[in-house]
């Protein structure tokens, strides 16, 4: 008989996470964290897998190692339409999700460059 953590339905969570992460994180039963697994590893299609990986190299390109907290887009457009792209992408993880399972989307509030007029 499965245990009642393997049968219960999962719950996901799309939010950035500097390098090597896919954006993609799943909730454990267990302990309640979130883990990140790849878009594949959870039983996504390969196209969403591939935009969701485009979309995290994107978010990755903008990091200031030496500063992280100093990374930003080059406009505030350019992170208008990643943004953009994130919502985009948790529809379709969405679509492919099995009954009762669940997707929050955390996003940055803002990564537009300072100046830009856009919040910080």
């Amino acid at each position: 008989m499965a245990s009642a953590a393997k049968m219960a339905p999962r719950q996901f969570r799309l939010m950035p996470e500097w390098l090597g992460q896919s954006g993609l994180w799943l909730r454990d039963a267990a302990d309640g964290t979130f883990d990140a697994i790849g878009a594949d590893e959870a039983g996504f299609s390969e196209d969403v897998a591939d935009r969701l990986e485009d979309w995290m190299d994107v978010f990755d390109s903008i990091l200031d190692e030496a500063d992280p907290k100093a990374s930003c887009f080059a406009s505030a457009a350019d992170f208008d339409d990643w943004c953009q792209e994130g919502h985009a992408i948790a529809a379709a993880l969405r679509a492919e999700l099995r009954p009762g399972e669940t997707l929050d989307v955390l996003l940055p509030q803002s990564l537009a460059p300072p100046g830009s007029g856009a919040p910080r």
